[in-house]
């Protein structure tokens, strides 16, 4: 039976849901981005070597392999609405500790909490954006908005990127800067989080957003199906994970997040390392995530052309020649011109991933969001470790290549993706 609605959203509800959904968008991306433009700082104020940091990177990101897995349950029994917003509140008092940190350990630590309520506030705001997305179709709007809330996330981190450089240059503690970026994502959040769609998340999406025919059943027994946790409940995470298609998303989104967070995290290192003032160290930062961000306000317009094979084997390849001729030629305006191709090329690819695992047969909308998104934390795992462990041995330049095999790889998994394109 396909999914029902009993009260349909107005189309004003539908319209402060995209809102509320931008905000949490915006509020994720501030929370982690405000601090990476002075990692290099940090580095330097921990003593830590390029491995060290690699590790601590990687810290965050087994903290949301950890957390991931409990939030398609949070999501079927307290909605995706309220699981966003709890887990933002209760990330905000944990990122002042960021500059206060006094070893590399304790920095890790607190990296590995940051990225345990990144996760399940990942996994949230996505489903919850797949419904506002979902309820749009069922209005009669065919088009895409899921790359314009991407599009807000990388607006987020630009903002944050600009305050990390803007801090640094007038020498606020880090500790300070994070405190003032808690108080700003909390204020806009609670402002608007009345107007999120209210209640549960749907138990299927059509199977086709151009053919209302074609419907998918739920699986009853999976992640977010009613009730308690259970052997049901595990018993169907195992039929989930038995799908290729899902370690085919998988593989893709690994890749995907590898060159999102590779170029970004790095790039004030190896701007440092190859004798940039510290004045323009984290320009690098700000030219990806600038043109990630337009990069996803004009992604919907472009996958609605092309689709979202052909664009992502178009975006990959020229992602892969842009950034390893930056690299080779160690220059500091054509390293932001690498960044800033493989930034707007890379936009569209975790917003396609989820579209993909929303619409996988048999598995529940949010299950299948919720599991891709655990899996990508795989990619923030062994990025930082892969560069951290090669920039020890070989140069920071040589780790970030690492982001052009990643692109390379992508090519052929495009095939992963929906072929559907608007008409």
């Amino acid at each position: 039976m396909p999914y029902i609605r009993r009260v349909s959203p107005t189309t004003r509800a539908i319209t402060r849901a995209r809102v509320a959904v931008s905000a949490l968008f915006f509020a994720n991306a501030l929370t982690l981005s405000a601090w990476l433009p002075r990692l290099a700082e940090l580095q330097a104020d921990l003593t830590m070597t390029d491995f060290e940091v690699g590790a601590a990177l990687a810290a965050g990101a087994v903290g949301g392999v950890l957390a991931g897995i409990s939030a398609g349950p949070l999501i079927n029994r307290y909605g995706s609405n309220t699981v966003a917003v709890v887990a933002l509140v209760a990330l905000l008092p944990v990122l002042p500790l960021i500059g206060l940190a006094p070893g590399a350990w304790i920095f890790g630590i607190v990296l590995l909490t940051v990225g345990a309520l990144d996760a399940v506030m990942d996994a949230a705001m996505n489903s919850h954006a797949m419904r506002v997305q979902h309820d749009m179709h069922q209005a009669g709007s065919r088009r895409s908005i899921l790359n314009t809330f991407h599009g807000f996330w990388s607006l987020g981190t630009v903002a944050g990127g600009l305050i990390g450089v803007g801090t640094a240059a007038i020498g606020l503690p880090i500790a300070w800067s994070m405190a003032g970026v808690s108080v700003l994502c909390g204020a806009l959040v609670l402002a608007t989080r009345h107007w999120l769609l209210p209640g549960h998340d749907p138990d299927s999406f059509l199977a086709s957003d151009e053919d209302p025919s074609r419907q998918t059943a739920p699986d009853p027994g999976s992640l977010t199906a009613p009730g308690p946790a259970s052997a049901v409940e595990r018993a169907a995470a195992t039929r989930v994970m038995r799908q290729p298609a899902i370690w085919g998303l998988g593989a893709f989104i690994i890749l995907a997040v590898m060159i999102e967070d590779i170029p970004a995290r790095w790039s004030s290192i190896y701007l440092t390392d190859i004798g940039v003032a510290a004045a323009y160290v984290g320009w690098g930062f700000v030219a990806f995530t600038a043109a990630m961000t337009a990069g996803r306000f004009l992604g919907d317009r472009i996958v609605d052309f092309l689709g979202e094979r052909r664009w992502t084997r178009i975006a990959m390849a020229a992602s892969s020649i842009a950034l390893t001729a930056a690299l080779v030629a160690q220059s500091l305006w054509l390293f932001l011109v690498g960044c800033a191709v493989t930034g707007f090329g890379v936009a569209t690819l975790f917003p396609a991933a989820m579209r993909a695992a929303a619409h996988l047969p048999g598995i529940r909308p949010a299950t299948g969001v919720a599991t891709v998104s655990w899996l990508s934390r795989a990619g923030f795992v062994v990025a930082p470790l892969a560069v951290g462990a090669i920039a020890e041995g070989a140069g920071v330049g040589w780790g970030i290549g690492v982001t052009v095999v990643a692109a390379l790889a992508l090519i052929p998994l495009a095939s992963m993706l929906r072929s559907v394109k608007s008409r």
